[in-house]
């Protein structure tokens, strides 16, 4: 069944094109929720008439999302994680973490567009992450993973330094 998107799918396509795709698909997923509308003559006279808006539309979110990459190249985040004695991590760094550390710094990346090579990231070390913003526009943020200081070390840290206060 062939069908014009109404907005811009990954594997499907952009706004604005005439695709074929599966009847149930169509039927059960893009006409109902409104992503779609079928193809026939009525509709595809709409859309060439809103052709202009659609490309100045994708041209906006390409330059918002080049902004966004010069941006997000400069971001490095840091998380210190409790491990064992051996090393290995209680817990670990999966992309839903990532989104909400860039919402703290104002970022608002849906974790959906976070790319894990791995992923979750399992051990102590600095990792490279794509950020997928655009069709053929991506980010790469460093990801840092530490150890965090033990309970302990804190309280013998603050002990020497309530002594050289004395």
């Amino acid at each position: 069944m062939k069908v014009i998107l109404k907005e811009d799918f990954t594997n499907l396509g952009r706004e604005g094109d005439t695709v074929e795709v599966k009847d149930g698909f169509a039927r059960n997923y893009l006409l109902p929720k409104g992503f779609a509308v079928f193809s026939n003559k009525h509709n595809v006279e709409i859309f060439n008439q809103k052709k202009r808006s659609i490309l100045k539309k994708q041209e906006t979110k390409k330059q918002i999302a080049n902004d966004l990459k010069s941006k997000l190249d400069l971001v490095k985040l840091e998380f210190f994680m409790k491990s064992n004695d051996s090393g290995k991590l209680f817990h670990s760094i999966n992309s839903l973490n990532i989104a909400e550390e860039l919402l703290k710094l104002g970022f608002d990346i849906e974790r959906k567009k976070i790319d894990i090579h791995h992923g979750t990231l399992k051990a102590f070390g600095t990792y490279d992450v794509t950020v997928k913003l655009y069709e053929g526009i991506s980010a790469i943020i460093k990801v840092e993973i530490k150890k965090e200081k033990k309970q302990e070390d804190k309280k013998s840290l603050n002990k020497k330094l309530n002594k050289v206060d004395e």
